[in-house]
């Protein structure tokens, strides 16, 4: 075969019918976002490292498609949208009354391996809610991606909810190294329940931690789960979290979206940014999420803008994904044929 007619690995062509769904996802999330009152902005596919890692921390280097420009600078593709918005706010939008309401579409890039629905390059779609505190500010863009799936066919799904200052407060007596501190982190997201003990049965830290860490990917349900949560009595920090956690269930309630909300004390996220809620969305047809959120308080700050901000995005291929296993066969057309004129007449 021709080396010619090859893409790299990780990539992929969209052809008509693929590219039909895609789009109709596209309209119908921009439509919802637009009624809510945000603006779509657009940003550069790339950015200078430095701007990446200062967002979403070292770690994802490893995850970055890196090359060098003509004067030495060293950029970085994109590899998620929120840092992008973030540097876009700080550079052009400090005068503007808060709060800002932005969404965007756009590709993303990340050096994985691939497999299905998991690819190097993918787009998403996504809103950024600047400049709100509190639970209704959460609950709004919670609703909104929960509004997101329902118009576009996808009613069966749930949202999956936490809040990140349980697991970092849990974790915060546990004195690990950073190294241990991301290997747990991961193996609680996978809920390897096997590999996570082994890894907690090496660290150095008291009984009652390690089994209170263990129990936090089995956490999965109603809000009878939260009596259930771990360690609670020696950190008060975790209880004003659970807190949080509590108000903007209680304000999702105003929404009329609890029907597709669950708990989940294993959904952690997998960048640095986040400070509070996080949250992911799952259909019942697809091992991964289709979409993912949660709340970034400190991220502006790093561009010089402290502020308050949370938002989501939407993986456009995965969500295309399911709605094409669901659909029917598409519509065939029966075309003349070379005989121009005879099609005319």
């Amino acid at each position: 075969m021709m080396k010619n007619r090859e893409i790299p690995k990780g990539l992929r062509d969209l052809l008509p019918d693929e590219v039909k769904i895609k789009r109709n996802i596209e309209n119908q999330a921009a439509g919802l976002f637009a009624r809510y009152g945000y603006q779509e902005v657009i940003t550069p596919a790339f950015e200078y490292l430095e701007v990446i890692e200062a967002g979403a921390g070292s770690d994802i280097r490893q995850e970055l498609f890196m090359f060098m420009d003509r004067e030495g600078g060293i950029l970085s593709l994109r590899p998620e949208m929120t840092v992008s918005i973030a540097r876009l706010a700080a550079t052009h939008m400090q005068e503007e009354p808060l709060p800002l309401r932005l969404y965007y579409m756009g590709n993303v890039f990340r050096h994985v391996q691939p497999q299905k629905a998991r690819y190097r390059e993918f787009w998403q779609a996504g809103i950024e809610l600047l400049g709100a505190r509190g639970p209704y500010a959460d609950a709004e863009v919670i609703a909104i991606a929960a509004r997101t799936l329902d118009s576009i066919g996808l009613t069966d799904f749930k949202i999956s909810l936490n809040h990140i200052g349980i697991f970092n407060n849990i974790l915060a007596d546990c004195q690990m190294d950073h190294k241990d501190q991301m290997l747990v982190r991961q193996l609680i997201e996978r809920k390897d329940l096997v590999e996570l003990s082994q890894v907690l049965d090496s660290l150095a830290i008291d009984d009652q931690l390690k089994e209170s860490i263990a129990s936090l990917p089995v956490l999965h349900g109603g809000l009878e789960i939260i009596d259930k949560i771990p360690y609670l009595d020696r950190s008060s920090q975790a209880v004003e979290a659970v807190s949080e956690l509590l108000k903007i269930y209680e304000a999702l309630e105003s929404f009329g979206v609890t029907r597709h909300i669950v708990l989940d004390m294993g959904v952690l996220r997998g960048l640095d940014y986040y400070t509070g809620i996080v949250f992911e969305g799952y259909s019942p047809d697809l091992g991964y999420g289709l979409l993912g959120g949660g709340r970034y308080d400190n991220l502006l700050g790093q561009f010089g803008f402290p502020c308050p901000a949370t938002g989501f995005a939407l993986g456009l291929e995965r969500a295309a994904l399911v709605l094409k296993d669901r659909s029917d066969e598409p519509q065939r057309y029966l075309v003349g044929g070379a005989d121009l004129e005879l099609i005319i007449k």
